[in-house]
């Protein structure tokens, strides 16, 4: 048999309401001594108690006697029969046998009645059982009432009252229709007389079509307390799932051994959906009672919330299924904007999960929702730029072919260089063609981070979102890009990260035994970077000065300045408004670059080259490049700026003509830049065959890490670019911030300074840094929703288009409908945190870490003073509800200068901030899995402290709530099979008090 056990364990973890019974059995192996194929370890002959689920034809076990273990094994009960074992040691055993098969499989319940419930379970979950039921319910109905059910018009309906309306489609899982929330009171004391540390399951069942319970929720676990009040609701995202008539049963539970998944049950209670619909408030307690009814054991409480927009048209709320619902203003009815529903985002993430919880603040309940979900351009987007890659590479062969045939040994050179780069190429082709063949889930799991086929793609790719309603406000979403360290991980770290081999590969040739790239290839290598990020800016110019001309207003026709001799003058005569006026800027860059061409160092590198030409003329035998001077071209690019601020002052021409001259100035202009950068390549060429031969596999290499990370990191910042514009897309301040400043993208990687994860913080400061070197275009989908971007440009500068719904495209300004492109504007925080973060702090360097921190926090200080100038804010004026931004600023800069270790104030100051200035936040480790699930629940306990007056006893309550029932125990499920962090009691001890998880939620696991 053939099967995905990664896929059968997450099955056999799913709600409960997909099980048809469930409960604790004793095992035992057959006499053959059966092998367990499933998971391929093999069981004592003994009976072991372990928990079993049945769904469909399928049995699943666990390691432990309860819910809270892992998935073992699965028995597939297809034409098996189930016969009582009288003759077993064990009471009330049972077989599970199979035709022409002498492997058996032992079993035994608690009580008789368990066991007869048990085999009849087991028997129905054939398909021939299912069906024999099915025809021996028909007969005995048909009997009864004289007509057949099956041929009856109002089949399925209940006492001839006919059943609402109901899509499927227009019920999501962030939208429950109800939430139910759960609290308990007078809970007798443990053997030890201490309160007992509880949680409660919830099951339901719905006749007459059911007739087992099916556990649908539990809650989380509260320590020490007999009156435990719990935060995490059960929720119910669609009407079918329940009626008037479902029942449902608590089950309080007491954890003797979180660890070890040791419990004992306390009691339970069982009540309808009426029962709670008709009291007071919706709000229903009983009493539990022990096994069997017998003994009360405290109260169970359960309270009833619509969680249903009651003004959605398109769906009806849960009042109208359920007569005599009271509604609830504390409800907080308004759900608008989730995932599946928003225009933006319904696209781009897809399969959320969803937890729901419900402190109380202040005396005033708040509702808070986990969504996690995962991104669909998780493998598309880096096939768009492997195309890119492969585009640039294949421009530069033809570039190198171009030079005209060359004698030996430079023949041989370029034959060389030009193999290099197909050599790349064709393993490029291998990649797109294994990212197109990925299907099934919508990212790369953290199990797979060293494999070579996939490792373009981000790892770990999800959208963690958390909304927050209350009555008096409307709902708030905080949205959080939770993605692996972007890193080259399949090529491992040698010699380093990034950062480490471009350091070593531009340090002086005397300082090293190895070969070091040449000052003059860098600079060439620069110059033509500058030039292509010009030529793009200088042709959207072009473009809207033509558009200009065509409405005839000739007013908004930039003046470029008359005479470069008055530049810094006028610059600063600029007023503050103007100063952000795109196509002015697009000028001023043009000034700095002929300056830059005509600059001592850019000279010399050209003479030096063309020297070494001279020396190899001789034996070019076709042709020979031309090679204007930098100097030549940037005195025509300057007479043609003149000439433009000549036309924008000559207000007395004739307007045909005006026109005319500045059509055909801007289309010079144009061509100048182009070719300016066409002899860039052109010199770049020929330095590569003269001057790059002998490091040609090195800059292969690095080239290729520097893609993959690029790859990687690119695809991630889009996907955190759809979530900022579908919370902030059409506030007016954000669309005049992106325009004049650009977005603010705020990285926080959790890697130490030690091992592996020093090469993986090299791989992603470059990786970060890169991304100054792209710019976004916003573009209208139309009537496609799932229209992918698109990429254009070079490395050097890529420009990514992102369509968006033409209803919030219609809402953008006329610059960024036109084709501006927005800056993306990076920055990284880094601090270690765990084990191999305190060796680096004892024993290593962690002068990386600081210079990285000193570095971003004064870019991240750019950024500020540019907001605040552009916003006219003054650092007295409009403040948070703690600090304002000018103290978050001081704050953040004094800890990045403090020697304090593990000093996370960094991190959270630096997230404050991006939170205040509209920015992106994305958390890294190593595999986005578990430090940064502690992060970012920590990070979304402390906005709820700062923003809703969390108390510090609830804060903690959450914060653990969160890590052991929300959407990160979720991750780790669908990354490694199994709802553990990855932490040991050692490295537990290492991280920071904060970002510690509750116990019975970690443990060793392979990663």
């Amino acid at each position: 048999m053939r099967y995905n056990s990664r896929e059968l364990a997450q099955l056999a973890i799913q709600q409960p309401k997909y099980f048809t019974k469930e409960g604790s059995l004793f095992m035992k192996e057959s006499s053959s001594s059966l092998k367990n194929d499933f998971f391929g370890r093999k069981k004592n002959d003994v009976y072991v108690e372990r928990w079993c689920r049945i769904r469909s034809n399928m049995m699943f076990y666990f390691k432990g006697k309860d819910m809270l273990s892992d998935p073992y094994g699965v028995i597939i009960l297809e034409r098996s029969s189930i016969i009582e074992a009288s003759e077993e040691s064990q009471s009330f055993a049972f077989i599970i046998v199979f035709p022409k098969d002498d492997k058996f499989h032992y079993l035994a319940a608690h009580t008789m009645e368990q066991r007869d419930e048990w085999m009849a379970a087991l028997q129905q979950a054939t398909y021939e059982g299912l069906r024999e039921h099915f025809y021996h319910l028909r007969r005995a109905l048909t009997a009864r009432t004289g007509r057949d059910p099956m041929s009856d018009e109002n089949i399925g309906q209940i006492s001839g009252v006919p059943p609402p309306a109901i899509n499927d489609s227009d019920y999501h899982a962030e939208e429950p229709v109800l939430e139910m929330s759960v609290a308990c009171s007078d809970l007798p004391n443990d053997l030890d007389g201490q309160p007992p540390t509880t949680f409660v399951a919830i099951s339901i069942m719905t006749p007459p079509h059911q007739t087992s319970w099916i556990r649908c929720a539990q809650t989380e676990i509260i320590q020490k307390n007999s009156n435990p009040d719990y935060l995490t609701t059960v929720s119910f995202s669609n009407p079918r799932d329940i009626t008037m008539v479902t029942r449902f049963k608590g089950t309080v539970y007491d954890v003797r051994d979180r660890a070890h998944g040791k419990i004992v049950q306390i009691g339970q209670t069982v009540c309808t959906m009426r029962e709670i619909v008709a009291a007071a408030g919706n709000r229903l307690t009983l009493p539990l009672t022990t096994y069997g009814g017998f003994q009360e054991q405290g109260t169970l409480t359960l309270l009833l919330w619509e969680a249903r927009s009651s003004d959605d048209e398109n769906v009806k709320g849960a009042s109208s299924s359920f007569p005599g619902f009271q509604s609830r203003k504390s409800a907080f009815k308004r759900r608008a904007n989730s995932i599946s529903r928003d225009s933006v985002l319904k696209s781009v993430f897809v399969n959320p999960a969803t937890k729901s919880y419900r402190p109380t603040v202040e005396k005033e309940p708040l509702c808070v929702q986990e969504n996690m979900a995962e991104c669909v351009f998780s493998f598309s987007v880096p096939q768009l730029m492997l195309e890119l890659f492969m585009q640039e590479d294949r421009e530069r062969n033809n570039i190198l072919c171009q030079l005209g045939e060359l004698k030996d040994p430079y023949e041989n050179m370029r034959k060389d260089i030009l193999d290099e780069r197909i050599k790349r190429l064709d393993i490029y082709l291998e990649a797109v063609e294994a990212l197109k063949s990925q299907s099934g889930t919508h990212f790369k799991r953290s199990c797979d981070k060293a494999d070579k086929a996939t490792e373009f793609a981000p790892l770990n790719l999800h959208l963690q979102r958390m909304r927050v309603t209350t009555s008096s406000k409307k709902d708030e979403f905080y949205d959080f890009i939770t993605v692996g360290a972007f890193t080259a991980y399949a090529m491992k770290y040698k010699s380093g990260g990034l950062k480490k081999m471009l350091h070593n590969s531009f340090k002086d040739n005397n300082a090293s035994a190895q070969p070091s790239i040449t000052t003059l290839l860098l600079k060439i290598e620069t110059l033509e970077r500058n030039l292509n990020l010009l030529k793009t800016k200088t042709e959207w110019y072009a473009n809207q000065i033509k558009a200009f001309i065509k409405q005839n207003a000739r007013t908004s026709v930039i003046d470029p300045f008359p005479t470069f001799s008055e530049k810094k003058t006028h610059f600063n005569s600029l007023d503050e408004q103007r100063a952000y006026v795109y196509p002015y800027c697009v000028l001023e860059k043009i000034v700095e670059l002929i300056s830059l061409c005509e600059s001592p160092t850019i000279k010399e590198a050209e003479t030096e080259l063309q020297e070494s030409e001279e020396k190899v003329h001789n034996i070019t035998l076709k042709s020979k490049p031309s090679m204007s001077t930098m100097e030549q071209m940037s005195i025509e690019m300057k007479q043609n700026l003149v000439k433009l601020g000549e036309l924008h002052n000559n207000s007395a021409a004739d307007e045909r003509s005006w026109q005319n001259d500045v059509v055909s100035t801007v289309e010079a202009l144009t061509g100048q830049v182009t070719k300016l950068c066409q002899h860039a390549s052109n010199c770049l060429a020929l330095t590569q065959i003269i001057e790059g031969h002998q490091y040609r596999t090195m800059l292969s290499s690095i080239q290729y890490r520097r893609d993959v990370v690029l790859s990687q990191a690119l695809t991630s910042v889009i996907a955190g670019i759809y979530t900022k514009l579908a919370t902030h897309g059409k506030d007016l301040s954000f669309q005049h911030q992106i325009s004049h400043i650009g977005i603010l993208l705020q990285f926080e990687s959790l890697l130490s300074t030690y091992g592996d994860e020093m090469g993986m913080l090299e791989d992603m400061i470059v990786a970060v840094d890169d991304l100054n070197d792209v710019t976004i275009r916003l573009t209208c989908s139309g009537d496609d929703s799932r229209q992918l971007p698109t990429m254009t440009g070079h490395r050097s500068h890529i420009i990514v288009d992102i369509p968006v719904p033409a209803s919030l495209f219609s809402k953008l300004p006329s610059e960024i409908q036109r084709g501006q492109q927005i800056k993306l504007c990076p920055v990284l925080f880094t601090m270690g945190i765990n084990e191999q973060a305190t060796l680096a702090e004892r024993f290593g360097d962690t002068s990386l870490q600081d210079q990285v921190n000193r570095e971003n926090v004064y870019e991240m200080r750019n950024y500020w003073d540019k907001f605040m100038k552009l916003s006219k804010r003054k650092s007295t004026g409009e403040v948070s509800k703690t600090d304002s931004l000018e103290v978050l600023l001081t704050r953040l800069q004094e800890a990045v200068g403090s020697k304090k270790p593990k000093n996370v104030d960094i991190l959270q100051l630096a997230s404050q901030l991006t939170h205040e200035m509209y920015g992106i936040r994305f958390t890294s480790c190593k595999s986005a899995k578990d430090r940064t699930a502690m992060s970012v629940t920590l990070e979304q306990c402390m906005i709820l402290q700062r923003q809703y007056w969390l108390d510090a006893r609830t804060f903690s309550h959450l914060l653990d709530t969160m890590r052991s029932e929300g959407t990160r125990r979720t991750n780790t499920m669908k990354n490694l099979g199994i709802r553990k962090y990855a932490f040991n009691s050692l490295q537990i001890m290492a991280l920071p008090k904060l970002y510690r998880p509750p116990d019975g939620t970690y443990g060793k696991t392979q990663t």
